[in-house]
């Protein structure tokens, strides 16, 4: 592996830190103290994160077409800036409004810098060990998570969540520099190098291991069984999703002190790095579908642990067993993607896949808030990711049976 690889890696390591883990992963330590002061539900505080995520998810479907060699510094910086600027002013909203326009752009800012761009160049510059360098980068989303949660938490309480912000807003700067100082590109080839894994790759293509589209199947069809399953199994995993954001305040809606709730957010982070880790080398060697059956199996497991037991070894063991549907969402998509679709068609899929996991995400992360405010209670929101686990084993398990019967066949209906 040269040099210029080892940066890609890093930047986008950083990239996936800043749009997601300190964007949304932290944001749960906010949604208490915010609407508190502002005196409105928590459920109207989360909204904040949905219209980011919906924005992000938008600006990610076009990111395959904007996205281009000679504007990628260009728009890194923009989208840096802009991230930076609108969390900053987070700190001096007075009104719940004022809030979602700023989360508008920083949506924007977000969904540049995401798991569409990431992924992206990752397919171009890594050919071989597909899954652990994706997963890589997709585990430090969960690492500001670990480490920041707890710091922004004690900065919220000594000094109140306005600061709180700042301290958010150079945290993501931070994290975005690498991608912004270090010598990247889209695809290798700009700076003169073959992508890691090269030959590999070339080898098990020639060995017809590398699903490929001819003939009738050149044009996507997004009437396909395969497609429509696909969707149906990152809406069920995007939902489970937001529900660890909930955790500070379910550990206090339970009788628990505040720091009891920011240590499950941080347990739940630390092992969304070990899932995702994990994911991306049981992809590797057992193949997508597999492994996210391990992971929803994982999960469900843990929501039994947080609705049936009370006593805190429950609670920290339940969130970091949760933790396994951010590896789903992050690195099993993306990977049932390509296994589903070929690569050829990942840049057409995984952007609309990406967009309705965004847009769930959103809208799941207001709705679990708005059953708490509704219901005094966040009971109801494990039996719904129980059920959405539910259908995502169902739907997971027809997809692959028509993906294999198609490999057998030698069909491919795309």
């Amino acid at each position: 592996m040269k040099s210029r690889h080892i940066m890609v890696l890093i930047a986008m390591c950083g990239l996936a830190a800043a749009s997601i883990g300190v964007t949304v992963n932290t944001a749960g330590v906010f949604y208490a103290p915010v609407a508190e002061d502002l005196g409105i539900g928590r459920g109207s505080v989360a909204l904040a994160i949905t219209i980011l995520s919906i924005i992000a998810s938008l600006v990610g479907m076009a990111i395959p077409k904007l996205l281009k060699e000679n504007n990628l510094k260009i728009m890194l910086i923009a989208a840096t800036a802009m991230i930076v600027a609108s969390t900053l002013g987070y700190s001096i909203c007075n009104a719940i409004w004022q809030i979602y326009a700023f989360s508008v752009i920083r949506g924007i800012g977000t969904g540049i810098i995401s798991f569409v761009t990431i992924t992206m160049i990752l397919n171009y510059w890594f050919l071989a060990k597909h899954g652990l360098f994706t997963s890589l980068c997709m585990a430090f989303s969960g690492v500001p998570g670990v480490v920041l949660s707890p710091i922004f938490s004690k900065v919220i309480a000594s000094s109140g969540w306005r600061q709180g912000f700042v301290m958010v807003a150079i945290a993501t700067l931070v994290c975005c520099l690498p991608a912004i100082l270090f010598p990247i590109s889209i695809r290798p080839q700009t700076k003169g190098i073959q992508p890691y894994g090269y030959e590999e790759f070339e080898k098990a293509k020639g060995e017809g291991k590398v699903l490929k589209l001819t003939g009738s199947n050149a044009v996507f069809n997004f009437a396909n069984p395969k497609f429509i399953l696909a969707v149906i199994v990152t809406i069920a995993a995007s939902v489970v999703s937001a529900v660890p954001q909930h955790f500070p305040g379910y550990a206090t809606s339970i009788g628990f002190a505040a720091e009891v709730g920011a240590l499950m957010l941080s347990v739940s982070m630390a092992f969304n790095i070990i899932s995702k880790l994990a994911t991306g080398v049981m992809t590797d060697r057992m193949g997508a579908y597999k492994t996210i059956m391990c992971m929803a199996i994982v999960n469900i497991i843990a929501i039994a642990l947080l609705l049936f037991f009370h006593q805190a070894w429950a609670l920290y063991a339940g969130a970091g067993m949760f933790a396994t549907t951010f590896a789903v969402g992050a690195v099993g998509i993306a990977m049932l993607a390509g296994y589903l679709f070929g690569m050829d068609y990942y840049p057409t899929v995984y952007p609309i896949l990406s967009f309705v996991g965004g847009a769930s995400n959103a809208a799941a992360a207001t709705l679990v808030g708005m059953l708490y405010d509704a219901t005094g209670t966040y009971t109801v929101n494990f039996w719904l990711a129980l059920g959405c686990q539910i259908i995502l084993v169902s739907a997971l398990t027809a997809a692959c049976s028509i993906r294999k019967k198609e490999r057998h066949t030698g069909v491919e209906s795309v």
